[in-house]
Order: structure tokens, then C-alpha cells, then sequence
């Protein structure tokens, strides 16, 4: 939304006095409690004790002031106190224990951070606050807005604040990527505050409105979880009585893995669970978030009907970082607050057989859980900050400049291009919008980023030449020729170009040309470049298996391996073949390039190219797929059919989840069925119809049998007259019916 609109708008939209006055209320209570004077002598127990509800934490975290910096992990407040009442530093595998002297050093280093941030951001020096201390910087923000409100407005997440920067146009003079939130969030304010519409507005206001125009949905998930163990061991009463919900799939405690990405998190439960159903469980088990809704289940067929009993419905009160706790006798469990215990049977959902069904079509939501929704009426602003989940200070698997995703056809490697180029190219904006789970708002920042030229495209072909990527000769129209430089080589300047430590001025409105004499005059000086806060640069290689690796990168090859890029130990600088000039990769230029392993096997891809690139498999998801139609499984379906796939074939060939995404009905299924499956079995096989009857669940004798594939008879005599020459003819063929039902369908799996 452009100024003017926000302006526009403003003028019959401003928020309510009564919740600008709770909100400013509840700011004066924490400072009342916490008064910046005492701060420098507040001990480790006010600070983060886990046995009250009087800490400094607990206020930042769990009352409502301003807005809520909720979910993360609680390595975001520097040092905290775990469950075994130690405290810590860090997450995961960088977790540590503080003890002694050693902790009370690091626990003045934090408050020292505190209180030099606070003074300096009241003295007007916002660009001298310090960043990326022990605080996660939406945690310093916060503060820094209870203790000078006059500087800071109450917005601290990256996914609003960043676009809102770019339509205010801040991005001309500010590199968004590499510049803290603290600091966006004061250039948004002080641009706002010079607009004549917002002479008389205060600043919670402000963000109050700011936050509303942003159009941003809660995102609330919906849970049904089994309360039977094994066959008739039912925990519901336990449940009920602890206030809590669980799963007791594998005797393993997850507390050490809760503050990790959900991507480290599931490879520790695929390294400890044997069973898909193992698997889907705790993943999904361990993806509820506090302010989820969850329903206790039992799922039957009774007198021909597919029922789902639900027995209990309440909101996770804790995320698993503060709620979980493995249970010797019921496993895993996370806190609820059970809101209804009535028992109610829905017809046609007894579908939701997996221990932990994600409820995701809206009319299902609203059956199971409607009444209780309506009842739970919230501001969807407060709310909204409370449940965004802040990983900016993760270690991310995708730092890598080279990259390919790879894996079967279907598996959502074009889909994952997206997530992998923003998270390259913005990586707190893109955990900030991942956590709200808005994919259009994913989508809109992905072409933003192309519009600018910062992500670019190309696709690799049979045909496809070094001249096409790298530069080659073309006719200038007078019987000569000139080079041009390709793809690849252009992406290499522009991203250069960022590195220039020269400052100049309108460099946003440069051509490409002028550009590129610029950094070929600095490499032919020798002029330094400095790429530590350079705009990054992604170019995306789809099917980069079909081109010819070696005739397309030629000499360059050499040039990908992260130590020869320029600024590096072993930089290593070329001569083009056509234009003489020189050449060299910047490190803030990013490969991605997606390969489908049906086409060619890694193994076959070329070893030189293999050596440069970090491969990320990208492999079927059924779980991807859980409660998408009644009556059939389509995860359990998928699952089978890979793994006839894996038996008769391989593992590289096997079918994607994504063909199955957006599938609504059984007649939906059948299109995906004859126009994608089936012609894909078809390719693999080459023909071999009693193989591809095998994957799609067996081979009927006749078009009567309940399966896909047939036999039929053919009466060889009849058709060529009883002549016995042609008595070697088999006189039985396979066929494909043409049209079929959920019957066909279930016995692929049944």
C-alpha cells in the first residue's frame, strides 16, 4: 500500500480510545514494575525464574504489552531457565549451560545491552543502537518501545515491516535486508509522524491502524488427536485431568529439539521413528502452537458409516518450547486448556484415522469447531503478534551459494525455489511471513524481488550454449559481429555492482551498461569491493540436468567453489573467450537450480558440477496430503504406491504429493489419475502393464474387478479367421479403464 493510500485511509479508520488506552495502560503498569533506574541492579530470578509469574520474561512474553513477541524459542531473551530450573544460552545443538561466575558475567553483558540500547535510542542515535547482542533484535525492539514510546511504535515483526518500508520507499536509502528491525521500525515512524494526517495521532494509534490496513489473517491451526493407545487403552479422563493432550509414539524426549527449525526437527524424528505413522505423528504432534485448537478423537465405521467421535475440544495453552513434557506413562504431552467436554459423532469424518489429523478444510473446521470459535472472539491485532514466531537468529541449512533441489516429478521443487531465493535474499522477512503461513504474501515478496532484478531465471536445454549463459557473439547488422553477454555473466555484474565501495549516486536508476563499466574499471584497477552488507543476487537454473554442464559453464566451472570468488582466499579471475573482458563471481551471487531425478540420475550428472553444489533431496510428502477427501487416504495411498515403486523400480522415480495438492473430490482424483499418474507409470515402465497394475494395487480379470488395470480376452481366431499361423499370439491383453471410482481408487492401498 502506497503513502498516499495509507494516508487516504487514515482519515476514517483511526483505531478506538479505548484500546489505545489499554495498550498504553499496560505499558506504564511494566515500567512501573520494571523502572529503567533499577534495571542495572535487577537480579537472575526477576530476570527469567521459571517458578513466577513476576519476572521481566514473563511481562515481555505472556501479558499483553503493546504487542506480543510470542512462539520462538526462549533463546530469544539471551539467557533463560529450563525446565530443570539451570540456565542457558543458545538452542539446539548451541545450547549451553551458564553456571557460576561465568553467568552472572553474561547475565550483566545482557543488561548492560539492555540499558546502552534504551539510552542511546533516547538520545536520538537509533543508527548506534547495538544489534545482534544476546537479544533477538523483535525482543530489544520491544523493549526499547516500553521505554521510549516516543521513538517506537508497537510493530516488531519483519514480515509487516519491511514491506510497509518498501511502499513508503525507505528501501532507497536503506539496504532492508541487512538493516535491523529496531531501526525500520523508527524510520517508519518518523516518516509517518511528518504526515499532516497523523499530526494528532499517538503512536499505538499508529500501529494499531498500520496493523489493520495490513489484511493479515490469524494463523490458528486445528487439530484432531486419538486418545486411544494401542487398541483399547484409552487416556481420555488422564487428558482431561492434567490438562494436557498426547501421543506416545517413541520413547524418546524431545526437549533438547524443541528450539530447532522444524527441518532439524523432523530429521531427529525420522532417525528415531521405523514407522510412517510414527513419523506423521510427532511431527505433527509437535507443530501445535500455543492458541491451536485441539479435539480429542476416536474414528470408527458404525452400521456402514465412517464416524468421528470427538470427546473433548480445548486450546493449546503453551507452544512445545514452554509446554511439552515427555511423560513416562503418556509419552509426549503439551498443555491445554480443555474448554468442552461433550460427546459428539460427526458422520462421514472417520477418515481422520492418523493418531494426529490437521484439520484443514474450512467446512470440517467448522462443524468440528465452530461453536467454540465464535466464542473466542480476539483482537486480531494483538493476537496476531502474540503467535509470530521469531527464528531470525537460527542457523539456516540454506547458506550455501550453490544449491540444486532434486527429486521425483511432483515433489514441490519449483515450489521450494520460492522459499529457498527469499530466504537467500531476506531471510528474517521470509521466517517472519513462513510463520504467519500467508503464501500470497510469500508469492508477492518473491516477485517483488524479480521486478527488481535481484532474482533472475533461466532454464537449461539440450540446446542451450555457453553463448546463451555466459556471453557469445552476435550480428551487430552490418555484415559484423559484437558479443553480448548472457544470462549468467549479467547476473555476475549486476551483483558485483552492489560490492562497488564507491559511492554513486542514482545507481537505482542505472542501466546495465553503465554498470558494467563500472565494475570492470574497479577490476581493472584493483579497486577494493565490499560485499558485508551488499544487495544478495539469486539466479534460478530449472532442469539444470538436461542442459551440457560442461559446454555451458566452460572455464567457469572452476569459478563456483567458494574460496575462487572474488574477496576470497583463492579468488581467481578469468578472460572471456569473445569479449576479452575480465571476469570473476562476487559471493553475494546465489546459484539454486532444480533438477527432476526421472529425467537423469545424479549419479550421471557431471562430476565436476556434483563437487560444486550442496543437493537438497526433495521427496514425497504424504503427510502433505492428510485430510484432503473422506473415504479415501490419500497420504497412506501415495505411501503405497511409492513403495511398490521403490520395489520395482527405484527410489528416484517415484510419484510426487504435489499432483495430489488442491484435489477436492473424488472426481478430481480421477483427472490427476488419467492425466498425470498414469501416463507417468506409463513412462517408467515403458509399457509394462502388469508393473504399473502392481503399483496402482493389482490387475483385475475383467473390467468388472475393482482395479485400474484389467485383463482382456481376445479371441485370436475369431479375429483372423482360425488362422493357425498366428497361434503364438498371446490372446490376452491389459487395458486401462477409462472411467472409474473411489473403488478403484481404495483398493490401491486396501
Amino acid at each position: 500500500m502506497s503513502l498516499s493510500k495509507i494516508l487516504e485511509n487514515s482519515h476514517s479508520s483511526m483505531p478506538s480510545k479505548e484500546n489505545t488506552r489499554a495498550r498504553i495502560q499496560s505499558r506504564e503498569e511494566f515500567v512501573n514494575r520494571f523502572p529503567m533506574e533499577r534495571l542495572g541492579d535487577m537480579t537472575l530470578e526477576e530476570y527469567a525464574s521459571i517458578h513466577s509469574k513476576d519476572t521481566f520474561i514473563y511481562w515481555l512474553e505472556r501479558k499483553n504489552i503493546l504487542a506480543g513477541i510470542g512462539g520462538g524459542n526462549s533463546s530469544k531473551f539471551g539467557i533463560y531457565c529450563a525446565k530443570d530450573g539451570k540456565y542457558y544460552k543458545g538452542y539446539g545443538n548451541k545450547k549451553t549451560l551458564l553456571e557460576g561466575v561465568a553467568l552472572q558475567e553474561e547475565f550483566q553483558k545482557l543488561k548492560d545491552q539492555i540499558l546502552t540500547a534504551i539510552r542511546t535510542a533516547k538520545d536520538g542515535r537509533n543508527e548506534e543502537i547495538p544489534t545482534n547482542g544476546m537479544l533477538w533484535d523483535m525482543v530489544l525492539l520491544k523493549i526499547l518501545n516500553i521505554y521510549v514510546p516516543e521513538h517506537f511504535f508497537n510493530i516488531y515483526s519483519r514480515a509487516v515491516l519491511v514491506p510497509l518500508a518498501e511502499d513508503l520507499n525507505l528501501d532507497s536509502r536503506l539496504n532492508l535486508r541487512d538493516t535491523s528491525v529496531i531501526l525500520i521500525n523508527a524510520e517508519v515512524l518518523k516518516l509517518l509522524r511528518d504526515q499532516e494526517s497523523f499530526l494528532d495521532w499517538d503512536n499505538v494509534s499508529i500501529a494499531t491502524y498500520l496493523w489493520n490496513q495490513s489484511n493479515l489473517e490469524k494463523k490458528r491451526s486445528y487439530w484432531v488427536n486419538g486418545y486411544t493407545y494401542g487398541v483399547d487403552n484409552s487416556q481420555l479422563q488422564r487428558f482431561l485431568e492434567k490438562g494436557v493432550v498426547g501421543t506416545n509414539y517413541l520413547n524418546y524426549d524431545f526437549s533438547d529439539s524443541l528450539g530447532l527449525d522444524y527441518r532439524d526437527q523432523d530429521k531427529i524424528i525420522e532417525s528415531k521413528a521405523t514407522e510412517n505413522k510414527e513419523r506423521r505423528a510427532l511431527q505433527s504432534f509437535l507443530r501445535m502452537r500455543q492458541g491451536d485448537y485441539v479435539a480429542l478423537k476416536a474414528a470408527y465405521r458404525k452400521q456402514g458409516s465412517s464416524i468421528l467421535k470427538i470427546c473433548a475440544i480445548g486450546i493449546i495453552s503453551e507452544d512445545p518450547e514452554v509446554g511439552y513434557e515427555y511423560d513416562t506413562e503418556l509419552g509426549h504431552t503439551l498443555l491445554v486448556d480443555w474448554m468442552n467436554t461433550d460427546v459428539v459423532e460427526y458422520d462421514g469424518l472417520g477418515w481422520m484415522r492418523d493418531t494426529v489429523v490437521a484439520v484443514k478444510k474450512e467446512e470440517d473446521i467448522k462443524k468440528i469447531f465452530g461453536e467454540f470459535m465464535e466464542e473466542q472472539g480476539q483482537d486480531s491485532y494483538g493476537s496476531q503478534e502474540d503467535h509470530i514466531k521469531a527464528t531470525i537468529a537460527l542457523a539456516r541449512p540454506f547458506g550455501e551459494r550453490n544449491q540444486i533441489l532434486y527429486g521425483p516429478p511432483g515433489t514441490g521443487k519449483t515450489y521450494h525455489v520460492v522459499d529457498t531465493a527469499l530466504q537467500i535474499l531476506d531471510p528474517e522477512r521470509y521466517e517472519a511471513l513462513n510463520e504467519l503461513g500467508i503464501r500470497t504474501m510469500i508469492r508477492d515478496a518473491f516477485r517483488q524481488y524479480i521486478s527488481k532484478g535481484q532474482l533472475i531465471f533461466t532454464t537449461f536445454h539440450p540446446s542451450y550454449a555457453y553463448e546463451d549463459f555466459i556471453e557469445g557473439l552476435k550480428s551487430d547488422g552490418h555484415g559484423g559481429f559484437d558479443s553480448a553477454d548472457g544470462v549468467f555473466k549479467r547476473a555476475a555484474i549486476e551483483a558485483s555492482f552492489h560490492g562497488l565501495t564507491v559511492e554513486t549516486p542514482n545507481k537505482n536508476v542505472m542501466t546495465y551498461e553503465s554498470k558494467k563499466d563500472r565494475v570492470m574499471q574497479a577490476l581493472q584497477n584493483g579497486s577494493p569491493f565490499d560485499f558485508s552488507n551488499a544487495e544478495r543476487m539469486v539466479i534460478v537454473i530449472d532442469e539444470i540436468n538436461r542442459g551440457n554442464i560442461s559446454k555451458i559453464f566452460g572455464e567457469l566451472i572452476t569459478l563456483l567453489e567458494p574460496d575462487k570468488r572474488l574477496n576470497e582466499d583463492n579468488e581467481i579471475m578469468v578472460t572471456l573467450p569473445y569479449s576479452r573482458d575480465r571476469f570473476i563471481l562476487p559471493p553475494n551471487l546465489y546459484i539454486v537450480g532444480t533438477m527432476n531425478t526421472a529425467d537423469r540420475s545424479i549419479a550421471l550428472l557431471d562430476t565436476a558440477l556434483r563437487r560444486r553444489f550442496a543437493f537438497r533431496e526433495m521427496m514425497p510428502e504424504s503427510g502433505l496430503l492428510v485430510n484432503t477427501l473422506a473415504e479415501l487416504q490419500l497420504d497412506v495411498m501415495l505411501d503405497t504406491m511409492n513403495r511398490r515403486i521403490e520395489v520395482l523400480y527405484d527410489r528416484e522415480h517415484t510419484i510426487g504429493h504435489a499432483f495430489f495438492i488442491g484435489v477436492q473430490s473424488v472426481e478430481d482424483l480421477i483427472v490427476v489419475f488419467q492425466n498425470k499418474v498414469i501416463p507417468l507409470l506409463q513412462e517408467y515402465f515403458y509399457e509394462d502393464w502388469e508393473k504399473i497394475g502392481l503399483v496402482l494395487g493389482g490387475i483385475g480379470q475383467n473390467k468388472q474387478d475393482p482395479y485400474i488395470v484389467y485383463k482382456n480376452t481376445i479371441s485370436i481366431n475369431s479375429l483372423f479367421k482360425n488362422s493357425p499361423s498366428l497361434s503364438h499370439f498371446q490372446d490376452t491383453e491389459f487395458r486401462i479403464k477409462k472411467s472409474f471410482s473411489f473403488e478403484e481408487l481404495r483398493a490401491i492401498y486396501e
